[in-house]
């Protein structure tokens, strides 16, 4: 009975084991995930020219945002974005003839996830792609604030088409809707929506690579 057992056992194991191979070898493999974090750390010097009354306004705004961002990419055509970053405030010089202000604005809070899918390859030269999003920021237009006191979500649902011309240069067209914005605190304006927004830009690829 002993080596009856024994045998049975073994013959039990041995089916089992090949099934397991044969499972093995037919199922799909499953395909690897990447997962990257980036540091953030973007300091914005944008500049305005106006015109009105006859007299040059020129304004002058600082700004300094930090952070990380999380990427998931699945495979060539589809990843997953997670990002937080903090500004502590701006500042902004504003001139209009011989008088000179100097205003602040407040710190902020946000979040952010988004997902892209491309249609035709990131790396090809026509590259196009459909992404959505959705955001939380905190904070506000006053720089006393506290930085809880005010918030914004927000969604939006686009796609941007990009063509590489030679090595330097990139042209792309990006179309945007908002799907939803509201507002909640003591600038609570409820839920609003904005027209469709394009965008066209140049890029130049070989200083997004030093990023």
């Amino acid at each position: 009975m002993a080596v009856w057992s024994t045998l049975l056992q073994t013959r039990i194991r041995g089916l089992l084991g090949a099934t397991a191979a044969i499972v093995s070898l037919s199922a799909p493999p499953i395909q690897a995930q990447v997962v990257s974090v980036r540091p953030i750390a973007n300091l914005s010097l944008p500049t305005k020219i106006s015109l009105h009354d006859g007299t040059i306004h020129v304004s002058q705004k600082v700004g300094l945002r930090f952070g990380a961002r999380m990427t998931l990419t699945f495979n060539d055509r589809f990843d997953i974005t997670n990002a937080v970053t903090y500004s502590p405030g701006y500042a902004t010089l504003h001139g209009a003839g011989k008088k000179i202000e100097l205003t602040s604005g407040s710190h902020s809070l946000a979040g952010s996830t988004s997902a892209r899918y491309w249609l035709r390859p990131q790396g090809d030269r026509l590259s196009w792609e459909l992404h959505t999003g959705v955001g939380l920021a905190f904070g506000g237009q006053r720089s006393y604030m506290d930085l809880f006191e005010s918030s914004t979500l927000s969604a939006v649902l686009g796609t941007a088409v990009r063509y590489q011309v030679g090595q330097l240069v990139s042209l792309t067209l990006r179309v945007q809707e908002r799907l939803l914005r509201l507002r909640f605190g003591d600038h609570n304006t409820g839920s609003s929506r904005r027209p469709l927004q394009c965008t066209f830009a140049v890029g130049f690829p070989f200083l997004e690579r030093l990023r």
